[in-house]
């Protein structure tokens, strides 16, 4: 499973925690993506367990395609500096029969409550399959 989310959904921004609160609220959401089974509630009688859970913070610098002259570029940079941050995240689990892994709970809008949609894409023996998840329609079956 992988995840890939924007800091504002996880945290409330995108640039550098720059207080003591801000720094906490970025340990505290990293400590909890490690936790991927109580983000993402899958059948019990599917028998998963973690096996690995890899996450971390991604910045990025986005500049638009349509970008202003220098000096409005100065002013720009001022206002708001470009950089988007995301919390990125590659689990691996072990599940004694993954054929039953038929449905997912997506308990992470309870913990993120700055988060409103995730788009997934579940694949396996049988395909592909998108699906959209949000807090108001948050289990995802197949």
């Amino acid at each position: 499973m992988e995840l890939s989310v924007p800091g504002m959904d996880i945290v409330g921004f995108e640039h550098e925690p720059e207080t003591a609160r801000q720094k906490r609220a970025v340990e505290a959401a990293l400590a909890d993506l490690k936790e991927p089974l109580k983000l993402f509630g899958l059948p019990d009688s599917a028998g998963c367990a973690v096996t690995s859970a890899d996450v971390k913070i991604v910045a990025e610098v986005h500049e638009d395609d349509d970008a202003p002259a220098e000096a409005d570029k100065a002013a720009e940079t001022e206002e708001h500096d470009g950089h988007h941050t995301e919390f990125r995240a590659t689990y691996a689990f072990a599940c004694a029969d993954a054929a039953l892994v038929r449905s997912v709970d997506f308990r992470f809008f309870d913990r993120f409550r700055d988060s409103g949609e995730l788009n997934v894409t579940f694949i396996d023996a049988d395909g592909q399959t998108a699906y959209a998840v949000s807090r108001e329609a948050r289990n995802m079956e197949r």
